[in-house]
């Protein structure tokens, strides 16, 4: 069986309306053209309302929220570990800020740079609105529970809000997005040794540098979940962590049912795990700390 690195230049074009892909193999040159091409289609292939409702109501509601009374916000939007049963701050928390520099507009600038990406690298439109939905729904309520959680058990009582949380989402989102397109379908081809064949030297080295990828991509969301002082506050870290960790694993989920590329999804369920641990030991060695 001949291996695929010997075949001639080939270009393959895809047309569906949650696949617009084009892809390109065996030639740097026709490879670049043929993402620049890609980058055009899906920026065009966004309907009127993802731009509208992305671009514009988010931000929105972010400013709108944020120009409400701080006795409003105090009462009804921001989240206190003290109150449990505040349930509307689960969510409300998240869309809410105090501060106009830089929370707000951090995070909204944040927010518009990682969608940018995502609107020009993403080509699977299911993924998309799955991804949007758990963040801007399911994100809010992970972290507010993780966030009550820790500060309960050290027995401390703090207030939370911000986007950041959603931001963390996003962040894990846009990595992923931005590998997946760099290397296109070479992630499947790890399933299929025998491509490699009499080249298993670059076969192991690429699997290699697959986990120290995928490692350095959960270091990432670790180094984003740090307690940090900024302008004279903490920074809420496991509200970070947890938006970061909770899109990741929810692109995971989606990534082993609808992809075939097992190495893969085994390696990254592997460092999420060790992340994740990584991370809870940093919260305990924190907590002891604090205590």
């Amino acid at each position: 069986m001949k291996s695929r690195f010997s075949h001639p230049t080939r270009i393959t074009f895809i047309a569906s309306s949650d696949y617009p892909i084009i892809m390109a193999e065996e030639t740097s040159t026709v490879d670049s053209r043929s993402h620049v091409a890609q980058i055009k289609i899906n920026l065009r292939s966004w309907s009127f309302f993802d731009w509208l409702f992305l671009w514009g109501v988010i931000p929105a509601v972010l400013f709108v929220v944020y120009a409400l009374p701080q006795s409003i916000k105090n009462n009804f939007f921001i989240l206190d570990t003290a109150n449990l049963w505040g349930l509307q701050t689960y969510i409300l928390s998240a869309y809410t800020h105090s501060e106009l520099y830089w929370h707000l507009i951090g995070n909204v600038a944040f927010y518009f740079v990682t969608l940018f990406v995502i609107f020009a690298f993403e080509n699977n439109k299911r993924r998309f609105r799955i991804m949007v939905m758990s963040s801007f729904l399911l994100v809010p309520i992970i972290t507010a529970i993780l966030t009550i959680t820790f500060f309960r058990i050290l027995g401390l009582t703090r207030t939370s809000q911000g986007f950041s949380a959603i931001d963390g989402a996003f962040l894990a989102y846009t990595i992923f997005i931005t590998v997946i397109w760099i290397v296109q379908n070479a992630f499947e081809e790890f399933d299929h040794p025998e491509l490699f064949a009499g080249k298993k030297i670059i076969y192991y080295a690429c699997l290699v540098l697959l986990i120290i990828m995928l490692g350095l991509f959960v270091f990432e969301g670790i180094t984003f979940g740090q307690f940090l002082n900024s302008g004279g506050q903490n920074t809420n870290g496991i509200a970070h962590f947890g938006g970061f960790i909770t899109g990741l694993i929810t692109l995971l989920l989606f990534d082993i049912r609808t992809a075939k590329r097992k190495k893969f999804d085994m390696i990254w369920s592997l460092v999420t795990v060790i992340g994740i641990i990584w991370y809870v030991n940093y919260l305990i060695n924190l907590s002891n700390f604090k205590g």
